[in-house]
């Protein structure tokens, strides 16, 4: 029997050493009972603590641990949405420490829930992670742990783009054969936070929506688990109903704290300032940059070091913006910059830095002032903390989450003005700003006009002196206060039209049932098909984005060069850490015309933001044809069809999420940003752009280090270029590298030579060669010492690839009992059964298990056991696998096993296990069709066709598994092909999507392809 549940104040309290705060409690109480429901909106101040949504769910998931999937209320899957580039961190890292602390928990309350959702998730006792996290902003692939175990509770941050994609089929950071596993997961067992939902509108209603069609009215027979979504806002708007949020009445018990009555009724004045172009200058630079540092320079002034934001609404006014700073101020103060155009691994590396100074409680004390340079990423979900800012003027909602960051926690009595400032030029009568619209003049005339008038005299300081030789002058000064309580009266009694100070709330088109059914089809995906974005942000302000990598070792200088990039990017593929997410028409703008003018803002979703006249003047800029490879993983092209993975020249060729590769010496500038400091420099080629080491090692990966002439840092020194020519005339063989490498570490330059390369260097100190590898270019790859026991759960999946061959390989070496096709086909079956008895209402696991045992039984076509054994036809001969022991990286290798063995290109051993279990399974008319297209859809196709495979001499199948005797002839094989039209998989597919529903029929999809995955990973050992 299970401990009894302990009360949330008790489980807050044993997380945090600290009391919840009022409403915490009140809503834990209502939505962790039985049949508890979440409210659909929260309208609670900025800075209350609504994070903890987060804990909440938790506790009621190990409050409902035991009921049925179909009578649960609480789902096991916990989105933490925002619409900004920059995912809300703090909830990832708050995320992380509950699945840290519960991991850890000895005793007490922590102990018990931590017992329930193990419970829950099936896991065995020291399976890890207890509880799984992951933050998926724009540019990281890694974090799919959350999806790997269906049954396991998930903590997940996420952006807009993100989530929305993958709700929608349509997974921008992931392939389309993946999409349908994280299409069926998002919409099942899920709760969604929708953070600042005055920022997301479109997918609010989008969300309305999908919670509709998910509804037993759009299903024969639908997958009856809990799904809810709650949008979260500080910011005024429509009133929502009563029956959605905290009655009037408990209004004021919810924040009846006195943490909360100090957040809320701290003053936080600000001055307004309109900045004009000199008529004397019409020429000189951003009037508002430069008002911006002159108030700087004055606030400076001061002993005392400040923490000022400077948050403006341009990534190229922020870029400018710093650089003046640093110009101006020099060693003063530090200038730190953050937009939405940093990597993750270096905007990691900067939060880091300045976090301590900059958290909004127990920051250290810089030695001197702060100034941080940012965009509207810093509105939502920074955990930051200044003592004042300078912003632009934006619309209301924006501004007063901007100045939720300052005295976030109303600590302290000094009070430091702040400023917002606007341009003449965005108060004319046709001035509508592209994020904003008209809500920013409308804010802008409303402070204006409601503003307190404070009179200084001019020549003299804030004290009222004059400065010596000065008159003094009348200057009249506007004051608003945005503190809460203060704005809130502001809004009640000033302003008699708050919705037209309000960000536009952009219409999305309604998502109806023939989106889709068109959205639901992934392999392959129809054309046309709907455009994902405007569900996401809107008809007249989606901007998909795209990722985009550099690499030193990719020569741009003719035909032949180029012909290798997509070889050596298979050699060292992508890591999700060296990714920039950009707007997509801002990079095929950058890749066209390097210089053009960079006028995007930093809000999700919103993207080109130069006027008409400007882009004229672009189209006059020179353009260059710069090459790029578009990566779309190691599928070679079908047949008539254009290479996925490519080296184009063409913009337009890129497609949103899209990834693409360029040479290091493309340079970053117009596009993103690189940190300035020597010390902070990882990388390597033209601004230290290449950054692949670093991020292998950050991830947890094996220190890497490439040695080529491709990369000039490595070609420049005698010493290395001499051991790359003797790769080349020698061709050496691997311990013959390992030996002259050994030489290199020990060589000491004479007093005229130069070291080996910083990079180079520090590799071979820190590192015993483990592995080397032949670089496409020439050269090798060296891979050194990797402590798997640190982070055995956080590998990196190459998610892209989904060849059969990179399918069936071991992602470590294991014995040839676990790589037997007998014993994986029971693991899975095990799995799967298992996944389903906890993930799915009664009645599924026996199907699951039936599945399981003959998902792969395709594999026993001899054709692929030679492919399985790397060539060796002789080892073919014996037991068969189902796993290889290795597959070679290079594409052109594996290509060569394949036609060896005269294996067709496009063969599919999915679609053979079907034709197999049609055939010799033992299946009653219910489930038939389930188990049939379970196998069938398993590595992503027949959604709703299989793969077309011209196979004009199959071999015949006669072997035995498992007690049951195949005997399927060539014949047989050949008669009603799975890619035929007349073979079934197609109706299959739509009696089973009527039958399930949409995401029901992907999620059932998901169970049986993640127990593959799973017994992969863990070969005879079914419990964990």
């Amino acid at each position: 029997m299970a401990d009894p549940m302990p009360r949330f104040t008790d489980f807050f309290r044993a997380l945090w050493e600290y009391e919840p705060f009022p409403w915490q409690s009140m809503l834990a109480d209502r939505v962790a009972g039985k049949g508890g429901k979440w409210p659909q909106q929260i309208d609670l101040p900025t800075a209350s603590g609504k994070t903890a949504c987060i804990d909440i769910a938790v506790y009621a998931l190990a409050s409902q641990f035991d009921s049925p999937v179909s009578e649960r209320t609480a789902p096991r899957r916990i989105w933490f949405v925002v619409d900004r580039r920059i995912v809300v961190d703090e909830a990832y890292e708050r995320a992380g420490q509950i699945a840290d602390k519960l991991r850890k928990a000895e005793g007490g309350s922590l102990k018990i829930v931590a017992k329930r959702l193990r419970r829950l998730s099936g896991l065995a006792e020291d399976a890890r992670p207890l509880l799984a996290t992951a933050r998926l902003r724009g540019g990281v692939l890694k974090d799919d742990g959350w999806a790997r175990i269906p049954s396991q509770p998930a903590l997940i941050t996420s952006t807009v783009d993100q989530l929305g994609s993958n709700l929608l089929f349509r997974s921008y950071a992931h392939g389309q054969k993946t999409a349908p596993i994280f299409a069926g997961l998002a919409a099942n067992d899920s709760i969604i936070f929708l953070d600042e939902a005055h920022c997301s509108k479109p997918f609010e209603r989008t969300l309305k929506a999908i919670e509709n069609f998910r509804g037993k009215k759009w299903a024969e027979q639908s997958i009856r688990n809990p799904f809810a979504f709650v949008t979260m806002s500080a910011t005024p708007g429509k009133q929502p109903k009563e029956n959605d949020v905290f009655p009037q009445d408990e209004k004021e018990k919810a924040l009846d704290h006195d943490l909360l009555h100090k957040r809320i009724r701290v003053s936080k004045q600000a001055e307004l300032k309109l900045c004009k172009v000199k008529k004397s200058k019409p020429n000189d630079e951003d009037p508002l940059i430069k008002e911006a540092i002159e108030l700087v320079e004055k606030k400076l002034e001061g002993k005392l070091p400040l923490k000022i934001a400077l948050i403006v609404n341009r990534v190229a006014t922020a870029e400018r913006l710093a650089k003046k700073l640093r110009e101006k101020i020099k060693d003063r103060a530090d200038v730190v910059l953050l937009t939405g155009r940093f990597r993750p691994y270096e905007r990691d590396v900067l939060v880091k830095k300045w976090k301590s100074y900059l958290k909004a409680s127990g920051a250290k004390i810089p030695k001197k002032s702060i100034l941080f340079v940012s965009t509207q990423c810093i509105e939502v979900g920074a955990d930051f903390s200044f003592d004042l800012i300078i912003t632009e003027c934006a619309s209301l909602d924006a501004l007063r989450q901007r100045f939720g960051r300052v005295n976030r926690f109303g600590e302290g009595d000094e009070s430091h003005d702040s400023t917002v400032l606007i341009r003449a030029e965005d108060l004319g009568s046709k001035a509508s700003d592209p994020i904003y619209g008209e809500a920013k003049k409308n804010t802008w005339e409303y402070l204006e006009k409601g503003s307190e008038k404070a009179d200084l005299e001019n020549g003299a300081t804030e004290d009222g002196k004059a400065k010596k030789g000065k008159k003094k002058a009348i200057q009249s000064l506007s004051i608003v206060d945005f503190g809460i309580s203060a704005m809130d009266e502001f809004i009640e009694e000033k302003i008699d039209d708050l919705e037209s100070c309000l960000a536009p709330a952009l219409d999305a088109p309604i998502l109806l049932p023939a989106h889709l059914d068109m959205l639901c089809q992934t392999h392959p995906v129809p054309h046309p098909a709907p455009d994902v974005d405007l569900f996401l942000h809107g008809k007249d302000r989606g901007a998909p984005e795209a990722r985009i990598i550099w690499r030193a070792d990719l020569n741009d200088e003719n035909e032949e060069s180029r012909k290798q990039w997509p070889e050596i990017i298979a050699a060292c593929p992508p890591t999700s850490l060296e990714m920039l997410s950009v707007p997509l028409s801002r990079l095929r703008q950058w890749l066209k015309t390097p210089k053009a003018k960079d006028d995007f803002g930093d809000v999700e979703g919103v993207g080109d933001l130069t006027p008409k006249n400007d882009e004229e003047k672009d189209k006059t800029e020179e353009q260059q044809n710069r090459h790029f490879l578009r990566w779309r993983g190691r599928r070679k092209a079908k047949k008539g069809e254009k290479p996925s993975t490519a080296v184009l020249e063409n913009p337009k060729d890129i497609a949103p999420g899209d990834l693409v590769v360029v040479p290091a010496n493309y340079g970053i500038s117009g596009l993103g940003h690189t940190f300035l400091e020597e010390s902070e420099r990882k990388g390597i080629g033209n601004e230290h752009l290449d950054i692949w080491e670093a991020v292998q090692k950050a991830a947890g990966k094996a220190p890497t280090l490439r040695l080529t002439s491709a990369i000039e840092q490595v070609k420049a020194h005698p010493q290395m270029r001499e051991f790359l020519e003797w790769i080349k005339s020698e061709e050496p063989s691997d311990k013959e590298i390992g030996e002259r490498i050994k030489e290199l570490k020990d060589w000491q330059p004479a007093e005229e030579e130069s070291p080996l390369p910083k990079h180079v260097l520090n590799f071979l100190k820190e590192n015993k060669i483990q592995k080397i590898e032949r670089h496409p270019s020439g050269g090798v790859t060296l891979f050194g010492n990797h402590d798997r026991s640190t982070k055995p759960d956080e590998e990196e999946d190459d998610l892209f690839a989904d060849e059969d061959d990179l399918a069936s390989a071991s992602p470590i070496s294991v014995p040839l009992e676990d790589r037997l096709l007998e014993n994986h086909l029971a693991d899975v079956a095990c799995i799967a059964e298992k996944l389903a008895k906890h993930c799915l209402p009664d009645g599924f696991s026996p199907l699951f298990q039936k599945a399981g045992q003959w998902h792969d039984v395709g594999k026993l076509d001899e054709r692929f056991q030679i492919l399985l054994h790397n060539g060796d036809e002789v080892a073919a001969l014996d037991k068969a696998l189902a796993k290889s022991d290795r597959i070679p990286g290079s594409p052109q290798r594996r290509r060569a096993i394949r036609e060896s063995a005269n294996l067709p290109e496009h063969f599919r051993h999915e679609m053979l296990s079907l034709q197999l279990a049609e055939r010799f399974a033992k299946l009653t008319e219910e489930e038939r069709d389930l188990i049939l297209h379970l196998i069938a859809s398993h590595h992503g196709c027949a959604r709703p066709f299989a793969p077309v495979c011209e196979d004009k001499n199959p071999p015949p199948v006669l072997e035995t598994i498992n007690g049951c005797l195949f005997n399927l002839g060539k014949e047989e094989r050949q008669k009603v092909p799975p890619h035929r039209l007349d073979s079934g998989v197609s109706e299959r597919f739509w009696r089973l999507t009527r039958r399930y529903g949409w995401w029901g029929l992907a999620y059932l999809e998901s169970i049986l392809r993640l127990a593959d995955w799973r017994a992969s990973r863990n070969p005879r050992k079914p419990h964990e």
